[in-house]
């Protein structure tokens, strides 16, 4: 709780322009937070800061005064803002001890001190494991957002980001009647880039929805593969983004996720690029079973991969590693061709138990990687067997 009074203090001191001593820091840092309970958290620091004023080698009289006009402000809100607070985060017990302390400590201050506010982010992998590290955090649910963008999310940024772009490029656009449906007119200013509908699977689906599921649901890599297949149609005198063009970067744009793949998740694993790679040309799908064994016979045969510092002992734990970082996803698969995917942040447990089938869910990597690792497309008679086709219709 110190040390975040501390950012708060030495953030004040370069507003207030109070070029602060090594002596005064010390003093300032030292003092607790006793005291502070249900009081203005910037008047109780300012306090501080006129107990070295003495001692500073600066006009007195204008720090004063800013500090004056500091107290009298009505809106003395303080927003602590944390980005990517486990940016090199392992999972293990002393990295788990220091991210939990750091949340009680943040639940202690918002909850004892006025006009406070803070926020922190951090992926999605991360809190199901601190969360169970420690039982106190059960308390911080209620205040836990995942970042997420739905399908309609993504189309309506789609639209917006095309509008955009026309705008600044003067191309004149007629906006369909204001009686027109949100969607409709999304979809109108869509299909002016894009061709509206494109096959995937063996069935024709929203052109946006295809980009947003190769996109990982991330709208920055959304728009780099939108860039990717603009420069291909533009290459080939084409005047709408189509499904051909996709499949012509779908390659490239793959590599480039998994460098970032590998850049986010290096400091977990040294070998992360090798186990990447191992998956280069395996099937689209796996069972439970099948998964293990082509993590045996293509990793643990030739090396022992080290994980978070602890050296790997069996397939297992290598593939709820790949499943943790999203690079393997479950999908359950139901009657009439519906289905289900899920990720680490909906069942943190698949993958660990050695007793049970994870509810039969089947095992695939992602689409946005497939095609830079030669992932094998299912044949007729494999989607049959595992029950992708009901009549003439398959499922993405």
């Amino acid at each position: 709780m110190t040390r975040i009074a501390t950012i708060i203090n030495r953030h004040l001191a370069r507003e207030l322009r109070i070029a602060l001593t090594d002596d005064s820091i010390s003093l300032i840092e030292a003092a607790e937070l006793d005291g502070y309970k249900s009081r203005n958290l910037v008047s109780c620091l300012t306090e501080r800061f006129q107990k070295t004023l003495p001692k500073i080698n600066v006009e007195k009289k204008g720090i004063s005064n800013e500090l004056e006009m500091l107290k009298r402000s009505s809106d003395r809100r303080v927003w602590l803002l944390i980005d990517d607070l486990d940016a090199t985060y392992q999972n293990t017990n002393k990295e788990a001890l220091e991210l939990s302390t750091f949340f009680s400590a943040c639940r202690y201050i918002v909850q004892d001190i006025r006009d406070i506010c803070i926020r922190v982010t951090m992926r999605t992998d991360v809190w199901p494991m601190v969360r169970r590290y420690d039982e106190s955090l059960d308390k911080m649910e209620q205040y836990v957002r995942e970042i997420t963008w739905k399908d309609e999310d993504f189309r309506r940024l789609l639209s917006k980001r095309i509008k955009y772009q026309m705008d600044e490029l003067n191309i004149p656009y007629s906006p369909p009647p204001a009686h027109v449906h949100i969607q409709d007119r999304e979809m109108d200013l869509i299909s002016r880039v894009f061709f509206p509908r494109m096959e995937w699977g063996e069935k024709e689906v929203y052109t946006y929805k295809v980009i947003y599921t190769l996109s990982y649901y991330r709208p920055r890599w959304a728009i780099q593969l939108c860039k990717l297949a603009q420069k291909d149609a533009l290459k080939h005198l084409e005047n709408r983004i189509g499904r051909n063009n996709i499949n012509n970067v779908w390659g490239d744009y793959g590599n480039k996720r998994i460098s970032d793949l590998i850049s986010e998740h290096k400091h977990q694993s040294a070998e992360i690029e090798e186990l990447i790679n191992s998956f280069r040309g395996a099937p689209r799908l796996f069972a439970r079973d099948e998964l293990m064994k082509w993590i045996n016979n293509h990793v643990m045969s030739h090396i022992k991969p080290t994980i978070e510092g602890e050296k790997v002992t069996g397939p297992m734990e290598v593939g709820h590693f790949m499943f943790r970082i999203g690079f393997l996803q479950a999908r359950s698969q139901e009657g009439g061709g519906i289905y289900e995917h899920y990720n680490f942040s909906d069942m943190p447990d698949f993958l660990t138990g050695r007793t049970n089938e994870d509810f039969g869910v089947s095992w695939e990597i992602h689409p946005c990687y497939r095609e830079a690792l030669d992932i094998q497309k299912l044949n007729r008679a494999q989607r049959i067997k595992r029950g992708l086709i009901r009549g003439n219709r398959e499922n993405i």
